[in-house]
């Protein structure tokens, strides 16, 4: 299945590209996200829950970052199983971000996952409106990762001017 997002956020592109790679802010962004283990500056194993239909897995993760070019491209490749539900998946991303005018960012991201085992058999409509889901619930957490620390520090500066 091949899926492509686009979402513009708040913030220059060097902001998201910091959050990008910090895996604790990102694991905190993705939908069912329940842990993430850092195994290097490249590669984290996370455990993620998610449900389609009327079926709830839990995937064990392991992600690499295979292709970094800062702060505008980011590559990286997974593989994960569920053993209690007899499902795999294996994916592979690309981010791309571009600066806008107005100083905000573009986020692009192309994702192709293959979902083997019981999951797999679920109909490809199925797939895509439960990664729709989820595509518009992590843009609303990397939206309010990105607004706070502006936030925090408008109201520091309010409190010095006092």
């Amino acid at each position: 299945m091949e899926i492509e997002k686009t979402l513009v956020v708040g913030a220059a592109p060097a902001q998201v590209w910091a959050l990008l790679l910090d895996p604790n802010v990102m694991g905190g962004c993705v939908p069912g996200m329940q842990s993430i283990e850092v195994v290097s500056d490249v590669e984290y194993i996370s455990h993620i829950q998610v449900k389609i239909a009327f079926v709830s897995a839990r995937f064990k993760i392991k992600t690499t970052i295979v292709e970094m070019r800062a702060p505008n491209y980011l590559r990286s490749e997974g593989t994960g199983e569920d053993a209690a539900v007899a499902s795999s998946l294996k994916q592979s991303s690309e981010i791309f971000l571009a600066e806008q005018p107005d100083g905000k960012t573009e986020l692009r991201m192309k994702i192709n996952v293959d979902v083997l085992g019981r999951l797999g058999t679920f109909g490809l409509s199925v797939m895509k409106t439960k990664a729709d889901r989820m595509w518009e619930e992590f843009g609303t957490n990397l939206s309010a990762r990105l607004v706070a620390p502006a936030e925090a520090g408008a109201a520091a500066r309010s409190l010095r001017r006092l």
